[in-house]
């Protein structure tokens, strides 16, 4: 049997275990849950206990309650449309120390989420992606899946895997148009900014905050946290930011001028391959893709699959875990 052990802070301890799991990542760490209050969202540590008092796993979830900007609405709303009521959501976890506890460690989550009537959108973690069969006991669950390219080869065997004619070409073609990369700094963060509001102005999307993205930067920084600007002519084109806790890179922030689509100059493709090249340097074990649906039910879903194919990396399933009426609410 194990107990749960539920705070809204974390203990001094947390972001240690998470690193020494080898399973870390920003969004289960004690920094994502400070910029998370920023935004007034409440979170929850969950630590999970066998009966001797060890910890088998954690789990940091967040409550959106409120809706502070449309990026935050779009992503809540699309996911559970008409939904009113609290969501408590999370990424990349739990993160599970002892995987003989996986099922009574999913038993003790559905009962916190039931204790607060919480409608759930949660991700398991790509290296720890629970037991499918144990996961149906307690949630509805959506298979997802991402691509994941093995930085602990030699980096002339990841450039054989990429694909030929979609990949490596567009990373020559770039170099050939003269596009240039070079790793963000604090200095450089305001042209970066610059090329995401120009991607959100054309979406119709508010603008994002400076002064939050500085914040972000800085307290995510010290645990492995940087970006890639891609520059024409000295002008900056492109850009990705990325985390890199325990070797795991999980790009985050893809942003794309107009000039860079138009005279596909294929700044994305060329920064992917700096950042893997600079993941190999630093011995880095994984260059992680994120998320495509593999039951793709739209055209774009399908392109999604292929770009991300194309880096030559291995598929690794996760689930995307949701409300089970009968279970969550005590409705049958």
């Amino acid at each position: 049997m194990i107990s749960v052990e539920i705070e809204t802070k974390p203990d001094k301890n947390w972001n240690k275990r998470l690193l020494e799991s080898g399973f870390g990542n920003i969004y289960q760490t004690e920094e994502r849950a400070s910029l998370l209050e920023t935004e007034n969202v409440p979170n929850y540590f969950l630590k999970f206990l066998d009966s001797k008092g060890n910890i088998v796993g954690q789990l940091l979830t967040s409550v959106r309650t409120r809706f502070n900007g449309t990026n935050l609405k779009n992503k809540v709303f699309k996911i559970t449309p008409g939904l009113k009521k609290s969501v408590c959501v999370w990424s990349y976890g739990p993160v599970i120390f002892d995987p003989n506890f996986d099922s009574e460690i999913y038993l003790e989550l559905k009962n916190f989420l039931c204790s607060k009537k919480f409608t759930v959108n949660g991700w398991t973690h790509p290296l720890l992606p629970g037991n499918p069969k144990i996961l149906t006991k307690y949630f509805q669950i959506k298979k997802w899946g991402t691509f994941l390219v093995d930085l602990e080869k030699p980096e002339d065997e990841i450039y054989k895997n990429l694909d030929k004619h979609s990949c490596r070409k567009n990373i020559e073609r770039s170099i050939k148009r003269g596009v240039v990369i070079e790793e963000l700094t604090e200095q450089t963060l305001p042209e970066y900014y610059e090329l995401i509001n120009e991607m959100r102005s054309d979406a119709g999307r508010e603008k994002g905050d400076f002064e939050y993205l500085v914040y972000r930067w800085k307290q995510f920084k010290p645990l492995g946290y940087s970006g890639f600007l891609a520059r024409k002519n000295e002008k900056a084109i492109g850009g990705l930011l990325f985390s890199f806790i325990n070797g795991h890179i999980i790009e985050i922030g893809v942003a794309r001028s107009k000039e860079d689509t138009q005279n596909n100059l294929y700044s994305q493709d060329l920064i992917k391959w700096r950042i893997m090249q600079w993941g190999v340097k630093n011995n880095m074990k994984y260059y992680d893709l994120t998320g495509f649906n593999p039951e793709p039910i739209s055209k774009k879903e399908e392109g999604i699959i292929r770009y991300k194919k194309k880096w030559g990396g291995i598929p690794h399933y996760y689930y995307r875990i949701l409300e089970k009426p009968n279970l969550l609410t005590g409705k049958i």
